[in-house]
C-alpha cells in the first residue's frame, strides 16, 4: 500500500511541471501589459513589458525647467541597455551643448521643429527627424520655432541614469533631474 501511495505522489509531482510546460503564459498584450511604473524607487528584478500612454512614465526636471518623461530604463521598466523618454521643447527652449562620454544618443523629433548643433554643424530638424550622436560628440538641441516641439531621446546604455540614481540619494540635487 505504501508503495502504491508513494508511486501516485511520484506522478502528481511529474504532472505538475508537465502543466506549467502546456499552458504558458500569455503574451504580452495592451489587455495584459504591465501598468508603468512610476516610483523610480521601486526597481524590477527583470526587465518588465509595458505601454505607455503619451503622458504616462516617471516625470523628472532636469536644469529646473526641462520637464522629461522615462520611458524605458533600469528604474521604471528593469531595461539594462536602453533609456527612452520624451521631452517637450516649448518656443525657446534648448538643451545646452554637452556630450555623453560613454553612451551613443538618438533624438527623434516626434512634433515640430528644432536646430540641432551637431559636432560643430547646425542642422534642422522637423517633425520625423532622426538625429543620431556618436558618443564623445558635442549636441545641443534649441526650439526655434514659434510651435512646441517633442522630442524622444534613446540612449544604448543607462549611463544617465546614474544621474537620477545621485538625485534620489541628494547628491548633486539642482543640477541632475529632479523627480517631479
Amino acid at each position: 500500500m505504501a508503495i502504491y501511495v508513494h508511486l501516485a505522489s511520484l506522478l502528481l509531482l511529474a504532472a505538475v511541471p508537465l502543466s506549467a510546460q502546456t499552458n504558458p503564459a500569455p503574451a504580452p498584450s495592451a489587455t495584459n501589459a504591465h501598468a508603468p511604473t512610476t516610483d523610480s524607487r521601486a526597481v524590477p528584478k527583470q526587465p518588465t513589458p509595458t505601454v505607455f500612454q503619451a503622458d504616462e512614465g516617471d516625470r523628472w526636471m532636469l536644469l529646473g525647467d526641462k520637464p522629461l518623461i522615462f520611458k524605458v530604463d533600469p528604474l521604471s521598466t528593469g531595461s539594462d541597455a536602453l533609456v527612452v523618454g520624451t521631452e517637450e521643447m516649448p518656443p525657446g527652449n534648448k538643451i545646452p551643448t554637452h556630450k555623453h562620454l560613454h553612451e551613443d544618443e538618438v533624438i527623434f523629433v516626434h512634433k515640430g521643429a528644432v536646430r540641432v548643433t551637431l559636432a560643430g554643424r547646425e542642422y534642422d530638424a522637423g517633425t520625423g527627424a532622426t538625429v543620431f550622436i556618436p558618443h564623445g560628440n558635442w549636441i545641443g538641441v534649441a526650439n526655434v520655432s514659434s510651435e512646441p516641439a517633442m522630442i524622444l531621446f534613446f540612449f544604448n546604455k543607462p549611463a544617465f541614469e546614474q544621474c537620477r540614481k545621485r538625485t534620489l540619494i541628494g547628491v548633486d540635487a539642482g543640477v541632475y533631474p529632479k523627480k517631479i
